[in-house]
């Protein structure tokens, strides 16, 4: 019998089991595909979500692969109107760590293999529950070998968006689809911004811009309605922003939606559910990946300190990560409704309330540490 099986290897079930790992504990990741998708997916990482990973053991690969993003800066008819500089954030890491998602899986499943060498189990897919006790709890996975039945003192789902494991568990998923939709894609650095994220805030929507390791650069723009997914992101940075891209060295492309939803509940008996698979948040902002890690944390502390089914710590936990859910949702929420577009004319006063915020240092350094979600 394993201590912890975790269905889904993405980050946050990947962290949650090297945590784990760390303390002794007998882990089995459970993940349906193999490899790990090349598409560079989240990028950012935020302070709390780096301090997850350090005590992952994997502070000194970050510092040497991501790109630190130290400040912000507003943009709007090729005129800066605000700045955000993150060296007032507390803490060990006063910025925002770019890292592709596949590089951080990767890093997270060599620290895994390095604790236990069997702990990951691609290509096996989760079937349902088939019981639990005092003691433990059973499910099937179906694998290479066909469907077995396991056992584990906890089980995990960290399935993502879709989960099978809250499904099973008969849990609601609630909130709404969002009406924005984004096409990004990550083109050569172009900007001379090594460590800036920019916001061009125009009429016709927002573009955002980060940097990446490297020499890459995340661009990130707001489709307008009735504006089809396969538009030339190119030609819209290029009719907003004024920079050009190279379109021919694009090295992702893709088109996504938006969504805020949560849970009903989290913890069922020994059963927990954790990351997308708890709370879907909008990508905008950045905020999932981190919530998702933090949630991991306080997981295996909590799992590790002996805390049992039906106790109040596992209520406790869940109250306080649904709580984190629904304010980031909130803080996704402003941020697409500021980066929506606006009559030509409406402009001017949209960028002087940025301008207003931006100049009052106490309110620009708590709209940095909200941003960063410290």
């Amino acid at each position: 019998m394993d201590d912890a099986a975790i269905i889904g290897g993405g980050p946050v079930g990947l962290g949650l089991a090297v945590l784990l790992a760390q303390q002794g504990w007998t882990v089995r990741v459970f993940e349906r595909r193999r490899g790990i998708s090349a598409h560079s997916r989240a990028i950012g990482l935020h302070p709390p979500a780096q301090q997850v990973l350090a005590r992952a053991g994997l502070a000194a690969q970050l510092a040497e692969q991501g790109t630190a993003i130290r400040r912000g800066v507003g943009i709007s008819n090729g005129r800066q109107i605000a700045e955000l500089d993150f060296s007032s954030l507390p803490g060990p890491y006063p910025y925002v760590l770019a890292l592709p998602e596949h590089q951080t899986m990767t890093l997270l499943r060599d620290r895994l293999r390095e604790l236990d060498p069997q702990a990951l189990a691609e290509g096996h897919e989760f079937h349902g529950i088939e019981g639990q006790s005092r003691e433990s709890i059973r499910f099937t996975v179906a694998g290479p070998g066909g469907v077995q039945t396991r056992e584990a003192s906890w089980l995990i789902g960290a399935d993502g968006v879709q989960s099978a494991v809250r499904a099973e568990l008969g849990a609601g998923f609630r909130g709404r689809q969002l009406p924005d939709r984004y096409l990004m894609g990550d083109f050569p650095e172009s900007t001379g911004w090594p460590q800036t994220a920019a916001l061009f805030i125009e009429s016709q929507g927002i573009v955002e811009s980060f940097p990446l390791p490297q020499g890459l650069r995340r661009w990130v723009a707001r489709l307008g309605r009735g504006q089809p997914a396969d538009a030339e992101l190119p030609e819209l940075i290029r009719e907003r922003t004024g920079y050009r891209v190279d379109a021919a060295a694009c090295t992702m492309r893709s088109c996504f939606t938006t969504a805020n939803r949560r849970a009903t509940r989290m913890v069922q008996g020994r059963a927990v559910l954790l990351g997308d698979a708890a709370h879907q948040i909008s990508p905008i902002g950045g905020q999932g990946m981190c919530l998702g890690l933090i949630g991991a944390a306080r997981l295996a502390d909590l799992l590790a300190s002996g805390t049992v089914p039906g106790g109040g710590q596992l209520l406790q936990f869940q109250a306080r990560q649904l709580k984190a859910a629904r304010q980031a949702g909130l803080k996704a929420h402003l941020n697409m409704a500021l980066g929506r577009p606006v009559a030509p004319w409406l402009l001017p006063a949209r960028n002087l309330l940025f301008s207003a915020v931006a100049g009052n240092r106490t309110v620009r350094d708590t709209v940095a540490r909200s941003f960063t979600m410290t």
